[in-house]
């Protein structure tokens, strides 16, 4: 009975992650919207580009982690998604980029796969 109970808590906990996962994504889809109206040299992208970097900067140490417990392939694919928004971002950053749609694509599919 116990070790139910225990099993239950863990996969509440674990729709509760990925529900405050999805919001954060949503919440930066929400930022490069912005920016994207306002153009890339705004505050609004910097602000942006900001946000989206340490997101998925948290996002790639969390799936690194050995207490991460998604399967392996997926972490890989995950990680590689971050490692390009962080790129992406980076771009957008230093002028050789401009768009920020592309991302917001990406990232509306990685938060509808959290649903």
């Amino acid at each position: 009975m116990y070790h139910f109970t225990y099993s239950m808590v863990v996969a509440e906990g674990s729709q509760t992650t990925r529900a405050a996962e999805r919001e954060v994504l949503l919440q930066s889809v929400e930022l490069m919207e912005q920016a994207e109206l306002a153009g890339a040299a705004s505050r609004e992208a910097i602000d942006a580009v900001y946000f989206v970097s340490r997101l998925w900067c948290h996002f790639i140490e969390d799936l690194g982690s050995p207490d991460n417990h998604l399967p392996n392939d997926i972490r890989a694919r995950l990680i590689s998604i971050g490692l390009f928004m962080i790129r992406r971002a980076d771009s957008i950053r230093n002028g050789s980029e401009t768009s920020f749609r592309g991302m917001i694509d990406i990232t509306r599919t990685v938060a509808e796969g959290l649903k």
